[in-house]
């Protein structure tokens, strides 16, 4: 279990453990698209976003990296950035251009937990357009689908939330898991003491989250894990709210494709 603690996110990665089979070679599977975790870092203006940009890998190796980024935001000019894969620089520092620029770096088949991208300088820089190129990621991106369970969210733990119990559980779809997000806050009663563990059945995705009390989203990347159950349990006798609970799945079946009847004789 991987945490990376900065800025207003949290992110967790769960990879795969010491009894994992023998690499096979690399076999590229072309880049895949998050342009969802880009945005504006650092500075004045975007200080309330962080000063990095942290996206979960993949457990394949990492053969490249691209994006765009400018520095167009304020007055100033002299924002820089700089780019690794867990503590390997892949870009120790780039004199971001005021206009933009497209980037492109090498990786070379590198694992890693996270690819990071964070500013160098007091100065915003936007990010945007980003992709990572994997070797042999089973499940491309763009075939997933990320699920909503609103029903599911409420109080946990503690004297407020008694008659909700301890545990959230989730009844899961019949499809490979790749990820998991949430926001969840501590923001009830006088206590911020709680504490969250998350698991897939009987196998852990995070141990112990200490939730704060103004709240943090969650983004678990899962790696294709199959179950019945997702659960979120509380660890100690304090209330903890958690919300816009969503899952991330592979080849999940439309509500609409209901299985055709067989044929009556």
């Amino acid at each position: 279990m991987i945490w990376c603690l900065g800025g207003p996110w949290l992110w967790l990665a769960l990879l795969s453990g010491p009894g994992a089979p023998a690499a096979s070679p690399i076999v590229a599977s072309g880049w895949e698209s998050y342009e969802e975790e880009g945005g504006c870092i650092g500075g004045s203006r975007c200080g309330d976003q962080g000063n990095a940009i942290r996206i979960a890998l993949e457990n394949a190796p990492v053969l490249g990296v691209r994006f765009h980024a400018h520095d167009q935001v304020g007055e100033s000019a002299g924002g820089h950035l700089r780019v690794r894969l867990d503590e390997s620089a892949l870009a120790p520092d780039i004199d971001v251009a005021d206009a933009g620029e497209d980037y492109e770096l090498p990786v070379k088949g590198l694992r890693g937990h996270f690819l990071i991208l964070e500013t160098r300088t007091d100065d915003e820089v936007v990010v945007e357009d980003l992709q990572i190129e994997y070797g042999g990621v089973r499940q491309p991106r763009e075939r997933r689908e990320w699920r909503a369970y609103p029903e599911e969210s409420g109080c946990i733990g503690g004297e407020r939330c008694r008659e909700q119990g301890r545990t959230i559980r989730i009844a899961l779809e019949a499809a490979p898991v790749y990820g998991i997000r949430f926001h969840a806050h501590d923001n009830v009663g006088p206590h911020t003491r709680g504490r969250l563990r998350v698991r897939l059945d009987g196998r852990s995705l995070a141990r112990d989250i200490d939730v704060p009390r103004v709240g943090e989203v969650y983004n678990l990347a899962v790696g294709g894990l199959r179950g019945h159950t997702l659960v979120f349990e509380a660890l100690t006798n304090d209330e903890v709210v958690i919300e816009d609970i969503e899952v991330q799945y592979a080849g999940l079946r439309a509500p609409w494709e209901k299985a055709r009847p067989r044929n009556q004789s």
